[in-house]
């Protein structure tokens, strides 16, 4: 009678193990969803803090052009002495 007990667990044990990996299996699908749907998201709001980077530093840009156009000698001589001073620290004293 013992070899037909175990011989039954042994069936109840295989039986379980397949439902195990059935279950590991629809574990994993579920999973590999999530991470696409989270990546997804991901994706998306940077590329939406891409866009606000982008549009901030174009509207940067603008106002940057527009003091030039309206001061374009202030803004000459001091790139000229940042350009000096540049040269002097990156070329050293000789």
């Amino acid at each position: 009678m013992t070899d037909a007990n175990t011989e039954r667990d042994m069936d109840n044990f295989a039986s379980e193990l397949k439902k195990l990996r059935g279950d590991f299996a629809n574990l994993s699908d579920v999973l590999q969803n999530l991470v696409r749907r989270v990546s997804q998201d991901a994706a998306a709001e940077a590329s939406k803090a891409g866009e606000r980077v982008y549009n901030s530093a174009m509207g940067a840009t603008d106002d940057l052009a527009k003091a030039i156009k309206e001061e374009p000698l202030a803004y000459t001589f001091g790139a000229l002495g940042i350009g000096f001073i540049l040269g002097w620290l990156l070329c050293g004293r000789r």
